[in-house]
């Protein structure tokens, strides 16, 4: 690990073998503890957690993620490619997307390209999507792919307070401290925990940039499957590109599309990565984007959440303390 510092004094990492090794192991799971983590690859806890601090402070972890399934509250996502032209950046075009509605995530990607996951809870009708090329000139609408929800579980108000403290005090906030927090064991903390994971209406992950990671290119690779080979290409992606997978199909994707972000050296890297997924069993068809910037958006669930979620009744020691206010 070297730190090098710029004009500006802002800390710029120069990523080694373990930090390389760290970062795919918290974007399968940032929940996983710098113990087990250090375990995997030799380091003390110790060793992890500052070497995981140093890339948060060098801008290479923007954030750790919690992510969920929309379905879970009605949602479809609505994925659309989009292409700038003069007169409108990526930026402008999200904006706009946003007036149809909340947005799970945005990507850019190198050159004129971008894709804004749109939430929906109606069907895309041609009026809308005419209304939506419209609004977005002069960009031009590629493709919209509307994907249906695969998931149909409810949040309980337990799993509503759990999510809501997550997303309040950060994705690797403690078992102990949800607890706390949420007023409930932590046995019973960590059941439902996994209950959301196991029923696909929860996980975690990190968000990095692109522009951080020095010496090397985060591409993603949208991959069209069919659902009875979708395990079995997964496993294949995991088997061959484990250690460079910094994002991998989340509860937010349909159950016909594998969606993966790596990084690779260089472009012939992104390329011969290309050939290989190309080749598997039961691809459809897959492309490649080169990263520029990515972002999740939290928003909406808040929204959600606070929306669904009774405030508590008071005590009754908060009704006596308040009563003798009022005197």
């Amino acid at each position: 690990m070297i730190i090098m510092k710029g004009r500006h004094e802002m800390e710029r990492l120069i990523l080694d073998k373990n930090d390389l090794t760290i970062l795919p192991t918290l974007a399968k799971d940032c929940r996983i503890s710098y113990n087990s983590i250090g375990s995997q690859i030799g380091l003390t806890s110790k060793s992890v957690k500052a070497r995981v601090k140093n890339m948060v402070r060098s801008g290479v972890i923007e954030r750790f993620i919690v992510r969920v399934n929309p379905a879970a509250f009605g949602y479809r996502i609505a994925l659309i490619l989009t292409k700038t032209n003069n007169g409108i950046t990526k930026d402008d075009v999200v904006q706009r997307v946003k007036q149809f509605g909340d947005l799970a995530y945005h990507v850019h990607h190198m050159g004129r390209t971008s894709v804004a996951a749109l939430l929906i809870k109606k069907s895309l009708n041609d009026n809308i999507i005419k209304s939506l090329n419209d609004y977005l000139i002069p960009a031009t609408v590629i493709n919209i792919a509307v994907t249906e929800p695969s998931v149909y579980t409810d949040l309980s108000e337990t799993d509503l307070r759990i999510v809501k403290c997550l997303l309040l005090s950060g994705a690797r906030t403690e078992v102990s401290d949800i607890a706390k927090e949420v007023g409930i064991s932590e046995k019973t903390t960590t059941r439902r925990l996994d209950r959301m994971k196991d029923g696909c209406l929860l996980d975690f992950s990190i968000q990095c940039s692109p522009a951080a990671m020095i010496g090397y290119i985060q591409f993603a690779i949208p991959i069209s499957v069919g659902k009875s080979h979708y395990r079995s290409v997964l496993e294949r992606m995991y088997s061959e590109f484990q250690e460079n997978i910094l994002y991998s199909p989340s509860v937010i994707e349909p159950e016909d599309r594998l969606t993966f972000v790596l990084f690779g050296e260089n472009v012939f890297t992104v390329d011969s990565v290309m050939d290989r997924v190309n080749s598997f069993k039961g691809v459809k068809s897959a492309d490649v984007y080169i990263l520029t910037k990515w972002q999740y958006h939290d928003e909406w669930i808040m929204k959600e959440i606070n929306s669904r979620l009774l405030p508590r009744p008071l005590s009754r020691k908060s009704i006596k303390v308040a009563d003798t206010l009022k005197a």
